[in-house]
């Protein structure tokens, strides 16, 4: 078999050095010719609490706006079904005022109640985010889960041969924006844990480097420019560090940076093979990261503080694309019968045992979690030059798309806040 670097944005340079960088940003792929069916596991779906917002009632265009966003957030929680008999009661308004929307509401549920009032200006974003805040309280304080409304995406759109901007949305896939505008590829964007600033990797200083700014607009900050790789930048859990891959001797590795002190810690040292796509656990202590070291790209986990590697996937042709749940599960793009999917596996159970496969069909890739460890977000391709962004439910409800937007929408990161 012959081991290749997969180019998943499709970028054309004449570089040989950018194809690299390029490869290596969104992970490794393999072409094996006899490889035994995927077998598809579904989780079971889980009963949904049932919520009425008869008693609600929303006045106007923005109130109307803000009680059909809060629905639907509601929905796609997947803990909530609206229904008008429903035990979880939504009572109060939403309703102009001065031209600003108010909301005053209360939440009851067995034999328990809190209020909740806010308020919004005209823009529809703004009323959009208002019932983002509520939706998540109400999953917070009903359900005793993290809400993910109020968060983000962000993602790469290939607009050309040799161009690929960033973009985000909201959660529900509202508010599509494009957050840069080079003439040069901007790839393997990843949030910053405190869910305001971006990092991506790009070439609009003529060399991969490593750049940071503010999701709500700003100044593109350099974060990493070392001589050679500069690449797959993910923020430790404490926002203190940065995993990341250099080739500062010639060869991609591993490396963690102090933000502090902006020293580099090398972790990893394998001449014959290279490394990609750093991901932290929850509590900092170790990375999960892809290398080919055995011959095809498969995960491995190293211990921050003793530098220790440990193998963890073996079944597949390649394992790539690795993000860590917030609970502590893995979720990555495997390779099964020439086809792309996402698996999940408890990295505490040894070698990668067990996994649940969460697709099927067409391929899909580059999987990233929400902050409350059931939903991710990945990118699907069904054979054509196209990538659409997808939602799937690891507890059994259906794939969502995120947006019917037409784009080649790639690398897709899910922000924790």
């Amino acid at each position: 078999m012959k081991q290749f670097y997969k180019v998943y944005l499709g970028l054309s340079f004449m570089s040989s050095v950018k194809t690299a960088v390029l490869a290596i940003v969104t992970g490794f792929c393999m072409v094996s010719a006899a490889v035994a069916a995927d077998i598809t596991v579904r989780g079971a779906g889980m009963g949904k609490d049932a919520v009425s917002l008869e008693r609600f009632a929303a006045a106007g265009e923005m109130g109307d706006l803000f009680k059909r966003t809060l629905q639907s957030d509601l929905v796609r929680s997947g803990w909530f079904r609206i229904d008008a008999a429903g035990q979880i009661e939504i009572s109060g308004k939403a309703a102009a005022s001065s031209g600003s929307l108010a909301v005053s509401s209360r939440v009851g549920w067995a034999g328990k109640y809190f209020d909740w009032n806010g308020t919004a200006g005209p823009d529809k974003g703004e009323v959009r985010r208002l019932a983002h805040r509520l939706a998540d309280d109400i999953v917070r304080r009903v359900k005793g889960e993290a809400g993910i409304a109020a968060t983000r995406i962000v993602f790469t759109n290939r607009r050309g041969p040799n161009n690929a901007d960033l973009y985000m949305c909201d959660a529900d896939g509202g508010h599509l924006q494009q957050i840069t505008h080079f003439k040069v590829a901007a790839v393997g964007p990843k949030w910053d844990v405190d869910g305001q600033h971006v990092l991506y990797t790009s070439f609009v200083s003529g060399a991969p480097r490593i750049y940071r700014f503010p999701a709500s607009g700003g100044r593109h900050m350099p974060l990493a420019r070392f001589k050679g790789l500069n690449t797959g930048a993910r923020v430790s859990p404490d926002g203190r560090a940065v995993a990341l891959i250099l080739s500062l001797d010639g060869n991609p590795e591993l490396y963690t940076l102090n933000l502090a002190t902006s020293g580099a810690l090398r972790l990893t040292r394998t001449p014959h093979a290279v490394e990609a796509s750093p991901a932290w656990s929850p509590d900092g202590t170790q990375i999960v990261y892809v290398c080919d070291a055995s011959g095809s790209p498969q995960l491995y986990v190293v211990d921050v503080a003793t530098k220790r590697s440990r193998r963890l996937t073996y079944r597949g042709t390649e394992n790539v694309n690795p993000d860590w749940s917030p609970d502590g599960k893995i979720a990555y793009t495997t390779r099964r019968g020439g086809v792309y999917q996402i698996a999940v596996l408890d990295p505490a159970s040894g070698q990668g045992e067990p996994e649940t496969t969460l697709t099927s069909g067409p391929d899909h890739e580059t999987p990233s979690w929400a902050a409350d460890s059931r939903h991710i977000v990945c990118s699907r391709n069904d054979g054509t030059d196209r990538s659409s962004l997808w939602i799937l439910d690891t507890q059994g409800d259906a794939p969502v798309r995120l947006f019917a937007n037409q784009g080649n929408w790639l690398s897709p990161d899910w922000s924790l806040k």
